[in-house]
């Protein structure tokens, strides 16, 4: 095996334990057994991942299928980025009229939920 298939499934083994002690603490309500810090250093490394592969052309769905996300835990997570880094809400649009990144091609959109 390869060292990048090697390093693909090791990150998918850990995406699947992390995602899996997550629904956990979440069904038991122990959000205080999560570190604030770990969690931080944990969010930081996928937002800067995601960033980074969005940055150079067409990124992958942002949540698995059957990931559970909801729309309201989207916005949640969002204006807490945002709050978190100092950025108004109105500074985001803004800066989305400037950039490419995230401007799906419209024959994107059509299959963007299939």
């Amino acid at each position: 095996m390869s060292t990048s298939d090697d390093r693909k499934a090791k990150i998918a083994e850990l995406a699947s334990d992390i995602a899996a002690v997550f629904a956990e603490v979440i069904e038991e309500d122990k959000l205080g057994d999560v570190p604030d810090d770990s969690l931080g250093q944990l969010f930081a490394s996928v937002v800067r991942l995601y960033a980074a592969k969005a940055q150079v052309g067409n990124p992958p769905r942002p949540f698995a299928r059957n990931s559970g996300i909801t729309a309201t835990d989207v916005m949640i997570g969002c204006t807490a980025m945002l709050e978190g880094v100092n950025v108004p809400l109105f500074d985001l649009a803004l800066w989305q009229s400037w950039s490419t990144v995230g401007k799906r091609q419209p024959e994107d959109a059509d299959t963007a939920d299939s």
